[in-house]
């Protein structure tokens, strides 16, 4: 048995404790503060961080110790040098005394190093969502937004943007806590500070795209407009705020900031507006009409009156005449040896004086009294907001009929010249369906038809699709002098000339239907940058001298001229015309045009200009039918709006697609307008019989230069 006494005397062991170290508190004159060199952080911080806490501390006081070990007379402190800088400067701008008590914790010198790199390495920053609803309770406390500013040494504008971050809905901020939706996100739901919307908006976009902040601002604004579209423009943000229109400020967007509610009050706005406009100009035109929206198809059934040239200014007339004579002058006694860079001066002014007197001439023009008698105009607003008159309009009814133009004189019925323009009266372009009786309908014009798609637009496409083709043809020496060779060769040899790629006579293809479309594009650049690039020097010498230094050039040079020669030559053709060439295609799918790199359909260029159905079956073919579905109900612009977004060449970024849905539409074109595709088969054979077997067999019949690399 065991001895209860010796059981009675065995004694618990003591728990074992480890003491955590303790700094003595102390308040230590600031003057008797340095930085110490055992302070682990070495790298400056920003000059607005050391701003904010400077501001903080000014306002608040300093919250948290300085840490320090005594080094004779001295305290070094080796954490918290960003406050004690602060305080120094405190001292220095006389906020407080050189001697100001400064509490600290006091440590032996062993610890320094320890003891800096804890504080400076295990910390955690305070999340975004922390410091919004932190920003959000000093504005419940009656700070003021100013107030906050001055306390934290930040922006007026940094302030209202995170209360505005405060506003978001608690369960979408939770979200932005356990980092499920990205702080972009967050920002693009401030643009409402209903949580209903935010919510609804949260939930469409998650269950219908790839979440981002272009597709929730989409969302909260598509039946809003843009304060930078061209009705807001038109209106202007203070006339519609007078009239009680609402406005929603996104203060995290470098682009649309401004968004305006109520789509119905800004319409009616700009239409009395219009309306205004077209009252004065009533004074002068027949008649006059006031449209929000205008399209390339707008003014097509109307014929057309045009200003006639005025008598030329006799001033000018005398002017460009004295000029022309000096100008003669000079290239007649034109000796490089000679020439001085005065006489390229004068020579300079000459010629840019020439064209501002030719530019003046070309706008003396005016309508006559007999042309506002027939004619009238629309007014409506431009792509930057301004108003703009298409003037000179005849209404069909008001083209004079043969039997009252001309009837009486010889009782000739033809009803218009070869242009195509009334012979009688003002001269009247006449409207496109009065200019030839209808053809039968081929598969292609069919198939435009029926996606609304109109001649103007199917002439911008070509025009668009030339000029990108050109852009790379005038870029490959190799392809263009082939392409030149067998324009050649199908001339010179005896066979048909119809369905060369090139116009051998060197003219250009008419697209300045188009011009507005194909400015400033990629091909436009492409174009600027060769064309700046070619050495034409030699063209400014006389003949022979001409000729001996172009022969003169490198190589290289002269392949460059060569090329954009042949490019400066190319017809023009969607791949699915009817008559299209399969040569010209040849050369595109040769030089691996990729159009889709060059163009993407835009609200303007396209999906505006089309019918809505065939927007809608495109969107259901390449994103999805719930997609289409939820832009059902929008506007037309609003529609074309949206398909830009889709279709663009980042529409993960501005539409919030998925992937691999953006991987289909920031490739897709129209159809005919991409190179190497099946709409060559719509292509017609030439003229005699052996053509007709090439172009049956496609590009596998073409010569072997045409199809090889380059």
């Amino acid at each position: 048995m065991t001895n209860p006494k010796s059981r009675s005397a065995i004694k618990p062991k003591a728990a074992v404790t480890t003491a955590l170290p303790e700094a003595e508190s102390q308040m230590v004159p600031l003057n008797k503060l340095v930085l110490s060199p055992k302070n682990v952080r070495k790298t400056s911080a920003t000059e607005a961080e050391d701003a904010e806490l400077y501001a903080s501390i000014k306002e608040t006081g300093l919250k948290q110790n300085l840490i320090v070990h005594k080094m004779g007379a001295k305290f070094h402190v080796h954490a918290g040098g960003r406050r004690l800088a602060a305080l120094n400067k405190l001292a220095e701008d006389k906020i407080i005394k050189p001697d100001h008590p400064v509490s600290c914790s006091v440590e032996e010198s062993d610890q320094a190093e320890d003891t800096s790199a804890a504080e400076n390495m295990v910390r955690v920053a305070m999340h975004g969502a922390d410091q919004f609803g932190a920003f959000a309770a000093l504005r419940k406390k009656g700070r003021t937004e100013d107030q906050i500013a001055k306390q934290f040494g930040i922006t007026n504008d940094l302030v209202r943007r995170r209360l505005k971050l405060a506003s978001v809905a608690p369960d979408l901020m939770q979200l932005f806590r356990d980092g499920e939706m990205s702080l972009d996100c967050v920002m693009a739901f401030t643009l409402t500070d209903d949580h209903a919307r935010q919510v609804e908006a949260w939930e469409a976009v998650k269950q219908h795209y790839s979440p981002s902040p272009h597709s929730i601002r989409n969302h909260l604004t598509q039946k809003s407009y843009s304060g930078s579209s061209k009705l807001a423009l038109f209106v202007g943000i203070d006339a519609y705020k007078e009239a009680g229109g609402s406005v929603i400020e996104d203060l995290f967007s470098e682009r649309d900031a401004m968004h305006l509610e109520d789509p119905n009050l800004l319409e009616s706005l700009a239409q009395d507006k219009l309306q205004g406009l077209a009252d004065e100009a009533a004074k002068i035109w027949k008649w006059t009409e006031a449209h929000l929206e205008t399209d390339y198809d707008s003014f097509r059934p109307y014929g057309r009156v045009y200003p006639k040239p005025l008598d030329p200014d006799p001033d000018l007339a005398t002017e460009l005449a004295t000029l022309q004579e000096r100008q003669d002058a000079l290239e007649s006694n034109y000796d490089e040896a000679t020439w001085t860079e005065e006489q390229q001066a004068e020579e300079d002014r000459i010629w840019n004086r020439i064209r501002e007197i030719e530019t003046i001439e070309e706008a003396n023009v005016a309508y006559t009294d007999d042309d506002y008698r027939i004619a009238g105009c629309v007014v409506t607003i431009s792509h930057n907001g301004e108003p703009r008159l298409e003037t000179g309009l005849v209404r069909p009814e008001d083209i004079p009929r043969p039997a009252e133009t001309i009837a009486a004189d010889d009782g000739d019925s033809e009803t218009s010249d070869e242009d195509g323009c009334i012979p009688a009266g003002p001269a009247i372009e006449l409207p496109a369906t009065m200019r030839r009786p209808d053809m039968p309908v081929d598969a292609t014009t069919a198939a435009r038809k029926a996606q609304g798609i109109p001649q103007s637009l199917a002439d911008d496409l070509r025009a668009t699709r030339h000029q990108i083709l050109r852009a790379h043809l005038a870029a490959d020496y190799s392809a263009a002098y082939d392409a030149m060779l067998y324009t050649m060769a199908r001339g010179v040899f005896g066979r048909s000339g119809i369905g060369a790629p090139l116009d051998v006579s060197l003219r250009p293809a008419m697209t300045t239907g188009s011009r507005e479309v194909l400015k400033d594009t990629v091909a436009a650049r492409m174009l600027d940058a060769l064309n700046d690039g070619l050495n034409l020097a030699w063209m400014e010498a006389k003949a022979p001298k001409d000729i001996e230094q172009l022969l003169a050039l490198p190589e290289r040079d002269k392949q460059a001229i060569f090329a954009w020669c042949a490019a400066y030559a190319l017809n023009q053709q969607l791949a699915n015309d009817t008559g299209a060439t399969v040569v010209i295609e040849a050369i595109g799918s040769r030089l691996n045009v990729d159009v889709a790199a060059c163009w993407r359909p835009t609200a303007d260029s396209y999906w505006g200009r089309v019918k809505k159905d065939h927007a809608f079956e495109t969107a259901k073919a390449l994103i999805d039918d719930r997609w289409a579905d939820d832009k059902s109900g929008l506007r037309k612009a609003e529609i074309a709006k949206s398909m830009e977004q889709a279709f663009c060449d980042t529409p993960q970024e501005a539409a919030g697609l998925t992937a691999e849905t953006a991987t289909k539409t920031s490739r897709w074109l129209p159809d005919g307008m991409a190179f190497g595709e099946a709409e060559t088969d719509h292509a017609t054979p030439d003229s005699d019989e052996d053509d007709a077997k090439a172009t049956s067999a496609g590009s596998d019949a073409l010569p072997a230069f045409m199809t090889d690399a380059a």
